[in-house]
């Protein structure tokens, strides 16, 4: 849905078309859980995915569904983001997990024991991690940092401090600004972000945490069964080009993989390679570990 609403499929989907002299019929799901069931359900109908959390792709096991794709725009990609070998996920926009806040009325927490604190009482808003991929992301972070057996105290320390969880990070984003939460753990690329395209967001700063942040990846995939290969191949390229990847820093909120693409004002100084934690946690134990880690957040954060 996020493809549609941000204005990003009109943003791109046009100059696309009329480059490869095509049409291009998308398909809308109303939230990454249905996705995911028609990426096993429909393949025959499905060319490319656009719009899967690389947290939501690891927990599921997505991956063997999608082709290997080598970009032409190599030299120009992020190595942060991408290793130079064939990616089966491709990233097309990334950011880093923080605290967000209001800072017209709150001073951040520097550490998740701060966010433990009392002060904060009914003042942090979190995503779900069923259905938002930050959200999902935030749970790989605080395994990566207190493992899996700290998982849950951790999870039990925070819960007096959560004021409300919110599906969409739209919702969130918006009682942040509002007051009606002071705290949401989210991206650090999301007060710039608002900045830019918001009059209304002069309030949202972020901080990162002395533990370490956790990078965020967003990328589409190019279904093993497409029909249409190449084209979905020139479309998967088309993405990860300077002109379409300032759309995904002003529609979505993420930096571009794309280096040659300009940040704006209010992302210059936002940290492009913070410490980050994503190293402590394989892929195989998220695999294994999320469908306990997701009822373990459900038994304590279940609202």
């Amino acid at each position: 849905m996020q493809f549609r609403s941000s204005g990003l499929q009109r943003s791109v989907l046009e100059d696309f078309s009329k480059e490869q002299n095509c049409s291009v019929e998308v398909r809308l799901f109303e939230d990454l859980n249905l996705l995911i069931q028609a990426i096993s359900s429909q393949p025959d109908s499905i060319d490319i995915v656009f719009g899967l959390p690389d947290s939501f792709a690891l927990s599921d096991s997505l991956k063997d569904f999608f082709a290997p794709f080598s970009p032409t725009h190599k030299d120009a990609l992020s190595r942060e983001v991408f290793s130079g070998q064939p990616s089966r996920l491709i990233p097309y926009g990334f950011s880093y997990l923080s605290v967000i806040y209001n800072s017209f009325l709150t001073q951040p927490p520097k550490s998740f024991g701060q966010l433990q604190d009392g002060r904060y009482l009914k003042q942090l808003a979190v995503l779900s991690p069923k259905y938002s991929g930050p959200g999902r992301a935030t749970i790989h972070w605080i395994v990566s940092l207190f493992g899996a057996d700290g998982y849950t105290q951790v999870l039990r320390a925070l819960r007096k401090n959560v004021y409300r969880q919110y599906d969409t990070s739209a919702e969130a984003i918006s009682a942040l600004k509002t007051g009606e939460s002071t705290l949401l753990l989210g991206l650090s690329t999301w007060p710039g972000w608002q900045k830019e395209i918001s009059e209304d967001s002069a309030n949202l700063d972020f901080a990162m945490f002395d533990e370490g942040s956790f990078m965020y990846t967003e990328g589409m995939g190019i279904h093993k069964n497409s029909s249409n290969p190449t084209l979905a191949a020139a479309f998967a390229d088309y993405m990860l080009s300077p002109s379409a990847q300032k759309m995904i820093i002003y529609k979505l909120g993420l930096f571009p993989v794309n280096q040659k693409a300009m940040l704006p004002a209010a992302l210059i100084d936002v940290p492009l390679s913070p410490w980050v934690t994503n190293d402590r946690i394989r892929a195989q134990e998220i695999r294994q570990g999320s469908p306990e880690w997701l009822r373990e957040w459900e038994r304590v954060m279940g609202m």
